[in-house]
């Protein structure tokens, strides 16, 4: 009897220990293929995926392949904003070497190479917001954010007069909410006061630009432990299928299209709205127009 047990016990000592060694054997031959298919992995092939694996492996392929999946929507979203970012940049060159070239064919008068002169200036200098917002852009991928104390109101003026400054047909209507009365002093927010001037900017250009009279409603409020930002205007209403895409660099609704513009606006916005722990909203009004709400966290 005791025999048997003895001889029992080996075989399924060695039934096991078979089970482990064939089980290690697999493992270092997976091991293998995936260090063979690492090796043979091209910088910026980000389509390629590792061969799923069973057993232990298998969740580290996955992760693997979804890093992999990451890279390939990032590199993707790279390369067609350069491609977007150099038609944009292309277009107003064009223009004004088309203008300067059909300027010489033949002598003008003075009036006439002032008016050339004077729409040149303007390509340029939408040239030159262009190229700043771009900066900006990339600056805000990798900025770290300094807080400060921004009373919020004087950051809205600011950008209201910097606005009025450049457009002076444009018009930037201010209302407060009654509990900002009992405040002690103005509504503050942490963050960085020329950023957010630059973003309300943009918000407050696009109010007035899409706005069939040239005017954009702001309220400034609280909402529990947020700064509430509320602009309105009354031009036309945003589609409901371009919601999803508003914040894409170089995107312009159906509304904006007939409008210049470069499309970079409300993508800055969000950037640094998002720098500042906030978030920002659009809805299209129910009759005319567009509602944006950003809010912002208090100190």
């Amino acid at each position: 009897m005791l025999l048997y047990l003895l001889l029992g016990f080996m075989v399924g000592a060695a039934v096991v220990g078979a089970g482990a060694w064939w089980q290690q054997h697999r493992a270092r031959q997976q091991l293998r293929q995936l260090t063979n298919e690492l090796d043979q992995l091209c910088f910026g092939a980000f389509e390629q995926r590792f061969t799923a694996q069973p057993g232990l492996l298998g969740p580290l392929v996955a992760s693997l392949n979804q890093l992999l999946g990451r890279l390939q929507g990032t590199v993707e979203s790279q390369r067609r904003f350069v491609v977007q970012a150099s038609h944009k940049l292309r277009t107003p060159l064009t223009i004004i070497t088309g203008q300067i070239e059909v300027t010489l064919i033949k002598p003008r008068t003075v009036e006439q190479h002032e008016q050339t002169w004077r729409s040149v200036l303007q390509d340029i200098a939408r040239l030159n917001q262009l190229s700043d917002d771009l900066l900006l852009l990339a600056q805000l991928r990798t900025a770290h954010l300094t807080p400060q104390p921004v009373a919020l109101d004087e950051v809205l003026y600011q950008a209201s007069a910097r606005l009025k400054a450049r457009r002076p047909g444009y018009q930037v209507l201010f209302e407060f909410a009654p509990q900002l009365a009992e405040l002690a002093g103005p509504l503050t927010v942490p963050g960085d006061a020329d950023l957010l001037a630059q973003a309300f900017g943009h918000l407050l250009e696009n109010g007035c630009r899409f706005s069939s009279d040239q005017q954009v409603w702001v309220l400034l409020g609280l909402s529990g432990r947020h700064a509430t930002i509320r602009l309105q205007n009354h031009g036309r209403s945003i589609l409901p299928q371009e919601l999803p895409h508003l914040f894409e660099p170089f995107f312009m609704g159906e509304n904006a299209r007939q409008f210049p513009g470069h499309g970079l606006g409300l993508t800055l916005a969000q950037r640094v709205v998002q720098l500042h722990q906030g978030s920002i909203e659009l809805d299209p009004a129910a009759l005319v127009g567009t509602i944006v709400t950003v809010q912002l966290p208090l100190a």
